[in-house]
């Protein structure tokens, strides 16, 4: 059986990492989580650029993760290049930042990101955002709708484009 495809996270603090890591491992999330620390650095990985070159160790990811505000590369810079990029235009991309900021929702939506989820402080909280990516982009079949519309649905968190 082939190995499920990773979920790409990019985020430069560590502490938003290592939660996110601990949540796929307490829900037994099968795809590995991958992350790189800034925006460069997600854009090498996504175009097989070194230190990523080996697909094999590095293969394109099912799903990213972009957080915001990172050094190097903005998140939206990083999300602007890659719907211009054909080889990962189609990869689906949910913004996952601190930012509430109606500029940045406005601009990830418009730009192409499928959802815009803001991190939670809970852990509860995080745990059911990290199931509901879990049940929308990683099971083995879809649900109907957009993810803004899956999202929308769900309780008690409430995120995504609306």
């Amino acid at each position: 059986m082939n190995n499920p495809r990773p979920v790409l996270y990019a985020e430069d603090d560590e502490n938003d990492v290592f939660l996110l890591q601990r949540a796929f491992k307490k829900l037994n999330i099968p795809n590995p989580l991958q992350t790189v620390a800034d925006g460069r650095l997600a854009i090498a990985y996504l175009s097989g650029a070194p230190p990523y070159e080996k697909r094999e160790e590095y293969p394109l990811p099912v799903l990213l993760l972009l957080d915001l505000s990172m050094p190097g590369k903005h998140g939206l810079d990083v999300l602007k290049w890659m719907k211009a990029e054909a080889s990962v235009a189609a990869l689906p991309v949910v913004i996952f930042t601190s930012s509430n900021q109606g500029t940045d929702i406005d601009r990830a939506q418009a730009l192409g990101a499928e959802g815009y989820i803001i991190k939670p402080g809970d852990p509860g909280e995080l745990l059911e955002i990290v199931r509901n990516l879990q049940t929308y982009w990683l099971g083995d079949t879809r649900p109907q709708g957009t993810f803004a519309e899956f999202m929308s649905t769900r309780s008690p968190v409430k995120r995504g484009f609306c």
